[in-house]
This record gives structure tokens, sequence and C-alpha cells, in this order.
């Protein structure tokens, strides 16, 4: 069975940042990973695509908070879309599009601990503040799973408590 990489990361994260993102996706690919993400804009949908345009979209995997595609971004399902009729996998959440937003923030940091514990590595993408990335980051932490975290600006820092368990690169500009 091949490992799986988590790509996560802000969803401020620039486009100047998606070839970095797709570079990488290419790296674990040719190491016998698989690639997972959230699915949602940002780090997610750049290493989606980056899966899509590889024709590597049966080496990944999405973890939704949704139940149904609808619930994702509209920028992102045509992405979505070809990367299921390429063969890639969705893991669905339980959110149905238009819940309450307590119940979408609960099923955001399900999807995020369901794509944790499904996972070898880490690799995320923090641009300014990203509270969900964090999250992400400290169950990755918490489980002793590696965790690559890349710098990209805008603000983007991690605490100190998290810093000293990960592999911080800072990459302020693309």
């Amino acid at each position: 069975m091949s490992r799986l990489v988590g790509f996560v990361g802000s969803r401020s994260l620039p486009a100047s940042f998606s070839p970095l993102v797709s570079s990488l996706v290419s790296a674990f690919l040719a190491r016998g990973f698989r690639v997972a993400s959230g699915g949602v804009v940002g780090a997610d949908q750049y290493a989606l695509s980056a899966l899509v345009s590889q024709g590597a979209s049966a080496s990944g995997a999405v973890f939704s908070a949704w139940s149904v595609a609808s619930g994702f971004p509209a920028s992102v399902r045509p992405t979505l879309a070809c990367f299921l009729a390429s063969g890639g996998q969705v893991v669905w959440g339980l959110s149905s599009p238009g819940a309450p937003r307590q119940q979408v923030v609960s099923a955001l940091l399900g999807r995020n601990q369901r794509l944790v514990s499904a996972c070898s590595c880490l690799v995320a993408f923090l641009h300014g503040a990203s509270r969900g990335s964090l999250f992400t980051i400290r169950q990755a932490v918490r489980r002793g799973i590696p965790v690559y975290v890349l710098l990209c600006g805008g603000g983007a820092s991690l605490p100190a408590d998290l810093a000293r368990h990960c592999f911080v690169v800072r990459k302020e500009v693309v």
C-alpha cells in the first residue's frame, strides 16, 4: 500500500505558488506517495490541479467536509469534476451545502482530522492567518507524523510550540 501525503494550506495562498505546489506534488508522486488535500481554494486547489494536469488523479484523494460536490467552492468544482472523471477519490463528509455555520466549521475541522489520520506526512503552505491550517498542523504534530511547513508571506507565522516539531522553510517570494 502506498503512503499518503497531505497537502494543506491557506486559502489566501497566491497563485504564484501554484508551480511550487505542483513540483512538490510531482516529487512525492515520484517517491511512491499518494496525494491528499481538502479540496478548497488555495494550496488544496493547486495540489488538486497538479494531480489532474500530471495525469495522476488516480493517485489522489480529496477529503471533503461536504456530502455532495455542490458544497465545494464554485471555483474548485470544475477541477474536482476532472479529478473524479480521471479516477480520483473523494472521502465524503457529512455537511450539506447551506448548513448552519457552526455545523460547517465542525465538518471542516473533522475533515482535517480525517485527512491527518490517513496521512504519513503533511505539507502545509501558510500565507497570512490560517487557523484551519494551524489546527491541521497541530493534529499532525500530536500524531507524530512529519510536517513540512512553508511560510509563504502575508505575515504567516508558526507558533513556537509547533515550529519545534516541524521542518520550516520561509518561501516569501515565488
